[in-house]
């Protein structure tokens, strides 16, 4: 952050005594160190900003890599689901009773268990996809959340040092003032053409600190009940 120098004190002082006595401003042109200063926060703000895009890109890269692999899970996980869904958890009874070749004389409670495992064997891999694709969008959707958290925190940073370098840009324009208005023949009149010429602070860094703190809960991923 730029000091506020002796130097620069000097100066603003002298400019002020100057101007004044110019009788500048005059209308609501205002002064040319008014110019001056408000053009240096507004490029030192726009500067702050392009650093602050620079360290976000890749962040924001992440982000949107993320919401996809976290829409592209939501779906494979629906398929799933519906999947499993078409296949009850067990077998009907003329199912697990089925004989297969050379199971003729096999006893009807070594042909269930037998049916039954068949039938796990087969179901129990679509369980496990959803189990998978689960804790897939669990881990994106908490990594999400990280990157955004991270994402916030730079914008917050990057807000609060165009905060700090309006307020000393507006320490500048107040020392400049209070001498102008003492050598300025209408000093008692010209605040507020002083006052149109003051820098305004960038409409994003109100977004930046207004953002929410969080983001809203992301729906579940458990998977849905087995009939």
């Amino acid at each position: 952050m730029p000091a506020y120098t002796l130097a620069n004190r000097f100066t603003d002082r002298r400019r002020a005594r100057a101007d004044g006595r110019a009788g500048l401003p005059s209308g609501d042109g205002g002064t040319p160190t008014l110019e001056e200063l408000a053009q240096d926060f507004l490029a030192r703000s726009h500067r702050e900003r392009l650093r602050l895009d620079v360290e976000l890109a890749p962040l924001l890269e992440t982000e949107a890599a993320l919401t996809v692999r976290i829409t592209e899970t939501t779906a494979a996980r629906q398929r799933a689901e519906d999947r499993v869904a078409s296949w009850p958890a067990l077998l009907e009874a003329d199912q697990l009773g089925l004989r297969r070749g050379g199971e003729s004389l096999t006893a009807d409670d070594v042909v269930r268990a037998r049916r039954a495992r068949e039938y796990e064997a087969l179901r129990r891999p679509m369980v496990e996809e959803i189990t998978r694709l689960q804790r897939a969008g669990s881990a994106a959707r908490e990594e999400l959340a990280r990157v955004r958290a991270a994402i916030r925190a730079r914008e917050v940073v990057g807000a609060t040092r165009v905060r700090r370098l309006h307020a000393q840009a507006m320490a500048r324009i107040s020392a400049y003032e209070r001498h102008l208005v003492r050598h300025h023949p209408r000093g008692d009149a010209i605040g507020p053409w002083l006052v149109a010429q003051h820098p305004r602070i960038p409409g994003w860094v109100f977004d930046a600190e207004a953002a929410a703190p969080a983001d809203p809960p992301a729906p579940s991923d458990r998977p849905r009940e087995e009939s």
